[in-house]
């Protein structure tokens, strides 16, 4: 077989291996309807995402095969309040899953906007489903590490920033979790959580004693925030 003809082959197989469909009627339903309302919101809850288009999907694709069907779409108001409803057929309460996703923000603005953080919606009918997110702004810390070349053998030193979500809120990312050695730079700039809480672990390892501190900081959105820490301290 000639290898242009092999090539065509696997392109063709890609394309029937995993189907896109559209059911956007299924938005038009008056009766058994799963609805969907909440808020796209971010600064910790409490400024709206406005104008932005969510979609509903049903997807049932495992390995890269099967059907992604969109189901309905909507956007967000000036005070960044959806609501979407659809009808779930027979064969999408049997498998695949029901997610919802919004349109990709500007990522020089938020943190991990390509990480929606919804969960899957529950594939019932006739239901009512509240939703509220809120996507991280993103700032930084320069953050300085003093001592990394006293890490020997089996010590252990690392950082974790914890970003609490509003109550009541889904979020796009949670925190970040980083291990640091003497192989590391002395000085890293982290992306990290803009206009809300973060809450800083330090933990540390040495000689087989583990210690561990807490303090929370605030960076406003899209500045940088110096922040320093000693292994040995």
């Amino acid at each position: 077989m000639k290898k242009s003809l092999v090539i065509l082959i696997i392109i063709a197989f890609a394309f029937q291996s995993c189907e896109k469909e559209d059911d956007l009627i299924s938005q038009n339903c008056e009766a058994d309807c799963t609805e969907i309302v909440g808020k796209l919101m971010t600064d910790d809850g409490t400024t709206p995402i406005a104008n932005r288009k969510i979609t509903v999907v049903w997807d049932n694709t495992s390995s890269g095969f099967g059907t992604v069907r969109t189901k309905a779409t909507t956007r967000t108001d000036s005070n960044g309040d959806f609501s979407i409803s659809f009808f779930m057929r027979d064969d999408e309460l049997e498998s695949g899953i029901h997610r919802m996703s919004f349109e990709r923000l500007n990522e020089s603005e938020f943190l991990r906007s390509d990480l929606n953080g919804m969960p899957s919606i529950p594939s019932v009918r006739d239901t009512l489903v509240v939703w509220n997110h809120n996507v991280v702004k993103k700032a930084f810390v320069n953050l300085t590490l003093l001592n990394l070349d006293d890490i020997q053998g089996s010590d252990r030193f690392w950082t974790n920033f914890d970003y609490p979500r509003p109550t009541g809120f889904s979020q796009s990312i949670d925190g970040q979790i980083r291990g640091w050695t003497s192989e590391f730079e002395s000085n890293q700039v982290l992306e990290v959580a803009g206009n809300q809480e973060i809450i800083i672990e330090i933990v540390r390892k040495i000689n087989d004693i583990t210690t561990t501190e807490n303090e929370t900081l605030f960076v406003e959105a899209g500045t940088t925030l110096n922040y320093t820490v000693d292994f040995n301290n």
